[in-house]
């Protein structure tokens, strides 16, 4: 059996001639054009040859690009986990996307596709709630090996103790060990000493949760996995403060630390692990690269990108007030399914007419109140372009992909983090 790394969470899993890959993203420019690989890929689509499965984990665009996906033969076997909404199957139907067959996986109890493939999968975490309403991990039973890919799917208390009890021993375990949002980058309320603390601070956080998962699964091996990006374009000065690290060999000090350095495997892109033979093909060492590489690649590479929203720019005349006044008002409705009604109040600002419009959580109406008011805390102001916001409140871009894109600013006082702000925030568009 043989693992190949593509880079972030794409990856090959080869037995016995049949071949799975993981969440397909090959195609740069995602989420609006403002994602590219980081660390560079070693190949392309076109160079990875044909698939028997394909195996997407969840609907973001780094894990399920259709600009990877249309390239992908179409007698490959899509494996999905079987829930509702099923947002990724709604993604392959939508694009036409006429795959010999779908399985759909029932979590925690697993699909066995042939006699020595089984299947199974784990759910995301159900007190994050915008990662458990899409995301999932898989476990891969294959002829007596035993994978578990995490994706960037964290792994949690409950999912972690049913995978030790039904996959006691795992020969390979695929686990996140970063991320990235608009925090701290993004926040203007923040200094730049502060920004650097608490992407330092994340990062650590993270990379610790990384060594105890290691500690706690126990896999045999274990790759740091997932979330591997930069950002391009005019706001690329802002990766410095994302909280995710120049590569993935940014694990290794603690994991040495924990005793687990025996454990820990680390492949360049296009590098195979053989798990019978234990060796890497080709045997070449790890190549790791600095922050100080990544700015030299944006500078080289990625400055002059465009975002979508840069490329056409919306008229004066479109009804921004209307626009939000209807977002607010399904906003609202979802809030009395939900009777939430958090104390925060929401700012939007569109930089370029300077228009602000206020939203009480605890009030229906939206108020539009002059741009340079003072407002009362506690509350959150994001601001952008007027084309942009327009196309998140059209429901073009979504807010939570913006967010990742590091294409809003944000000001939040006092600096507490409310999740379910930001899960309210995502339904306020038509």
């Amino acid at each position: 059996m043989r693992f190949t790394n593509i880079g972030g969470a794409t990856a090959i899993l080869e037995h016995k001639g049949k071949r799975i890959l993981f969440d397909p993203w090959l195609d740069d420019g995602i989420f609006h054009g403002s994602w590219f690989h980081w660390p560079p890929t070693a190949a392309t689509i076109e160079e990875l040859g044909r698939f028997d499965y394909v195996y997407i984990s969840h609907i973001h665009e780094d894990h399920c690009s259709i600009g990877t996906i249309q390239h992908i033969n179409r007698d490959a076997e899509i494996i999905i986990m079987d829930r509702q909404p099923n947002f990724v199957a709604q993604f392959l139907r939508a694009n036409d996307l006429n795959f010999s067959k779908v399985h759909l996986v029932p979590p925690q109890k697993g699909l066995r596709l042939t006699d020595d493939l089984f299947i199974d999968m784990i759910e995301a975490d159900k007190a994050n709630e915008m990662a458990y309403i899409i995301d999932s991990s898989l476990v891969i039973c294959w002829d007596g090996f035993t994978i578990f890919n995490a994706n960037d799917c964290q792994p949690h208390a409950e999912g972690v103790t049913y995978l030790k009890q039904h996959y006691p021993q795992i020969d390979l375990a695929l686990l996140p060990y970063s991320g990235g949002s608009g925090y701290p980058s993004c926040y203007t309320n923040l200094t730049e000493q502060q920004k650097l603390a608490e992407k330092n601070r994340i990062l650590n956080q993270r990379i610790a949760g990384f060594v105890a998962n290691t500690r706690d699964i126990n896999p045999k091996y274990v790759v740091p996995f997932a979330d591997q990006y930069v950002v391009g374009g005019r706001r690329a000065n802002l990766n410095r403060h994302i909280s995710h690290g120049s590569c993935p060999a940014v694990v290794e000090s603690l994991v040495r630390e924990a005793g687990l350095e025996s454990q820990l495997l680390l492949l360049n892109s296009g590098q195979t692990f053989d798990l019978e033979t234990l060796k890497k093909l080709p045997d070449s060492p790890y190549q790791v690269f600095s922050e100080e590489d990544r700015d030299e690649y944006i500078a080289d590479h990625l400055s002059e990108k465009t975002y979508d929203h840069e490329r056409v720019k919306f008229s004066r005349s479109v009804p921004i007030d209307r626009l939000i006044k209807y977002a607010r008002q399904r906003l609202w409705e979802i809030q009395g399914r939900r009777q939430a009604y958090p104390e925060n109040k929401l700012v939007i600002d569109f930089d370029e007419s300077r228009r602000r419009f206020l939203i009480h959580f605890q009030l229906e109406n939206v108020e539009e109140v002059d741009f340079d008011s003072k407002i009362s805390e506690p509350y959150l102001r994001i601001s952008g372009s007027d084309t942009l916001l327009s196309m998140i409140l059209i429901g073009h871009i979504s807010w939570n992909i913006a967010d990742a894109a590091l294409f809003l600013d944000y000001e939040r006082k006092p600096n507490v983090y409310d999740p379910s702000i930001y899960v309210l925030l995502n339904f306020l568009r038509l």
